[in-house]
């Protein structure tokens, strides 16, 4: 808390202090030493805690936020559930040493991704009113819905580059490195992003929902490089194996 003051000049406290108790209270988060943290049950707050803040512009942006959750549904569970097929046949020649066959497995799995979700954020962008009106019809909550979603989903386009490249991580047996990019854009990047874009953009709904754009590329970009990186080396280690 000290060095959020440091930074921005602003007491952390007084500007969410009286939203953090019933985050608490949830089991969520933890004051401990002068810090506060997320728990491991906080790994699915990041939407909860998008939500409340929205209360700048009261329940229309929080509506508009629910729809954009649900909308979001139509792309990462088609994403992850291709990474998670494709995990398998990639685990197996993995195993086997066939570095060829697990190269050829993952550009098809991260070609679907990349275009399906390409495509789907030229949809959210070119229509987002389409979208907007499957889970309401009231006009305002719509017309507001459209606007936030343009920025909400300006970078989900990375989507299929970082949830390609995470899971294929699980497929060549680094567990680890997986689970450190999986935390990376919910949890590391978009909850203080959240905090502390409102501090330095005049608009705050438009701060907040901003925080998920650039959470979501920041990501792609460390875990595709990662992926490239490393993904040579660990096929050849599996190689010599076999």
């Amino acid at each position: 808390l000290g060095e959020f003051r440091e930074l921005f000049g602003r007491d952390f406290d007084a500007l969410y202090g009286s939203r953090l108790p019933q985050y608490e209270k949830g089991g969520y988060m933890k004051r401990e030493d002068g810090r506060v943290f997320l728990t491991p049950e906080g790994m699915f707050v990041s939407s909860y805690i998008l939500s409340d803040l929205l209360d700048f512009d009261g329940d229309i942006a929080v509506g508009a936020m629910t729809i954009i959750t649900s909308a979001t549904q139509l792309l990462s569970m088609p994403v992850q559930g291709l990474c998670q097929g494709a995990q398998p046949i990639m685990s197996f020649n993995f195993g086997a040493g066939k570095g060829d066959r697990v190269k050829r497995a993952f550009r098809l799995q991260f070609i679907i991704c990349v275009v399906y979700a390409v495509a789907f954020w030229a949809a959210c962008m070119l229509v987002p009113q389409m979208f907007a009106s499957i889970f309401s019809t009231d006009p305002e909550l719509v017309q507001y819905t459209a606007w936030a979603m343009r920025v909400y989903m300006a970078g989900i386009f990375s989507t299929g580059f970082q949830a390609s490249c995470q899971q294929s991580f699980v497929a060549l047996g680094q567990a680890k490195i997986s689970l450190f990019m999986a935390c990376l854009r919910k949890l590391i990047l978009l909850i203080p992003l959240i905090f502390i874009l409102p501090l330095i953009l005049q608009d705050k709904v438009f701060a907040v929902f901003l925080a998920e754009p650039v959470s979501d590329i920041i990501a792609a970009i460390v875990t595709c490089s990662a992926f490239f990186i490393r993904f040579n080396k660990i096929l050849a280690t599996s190689q010599k194996k076999a």
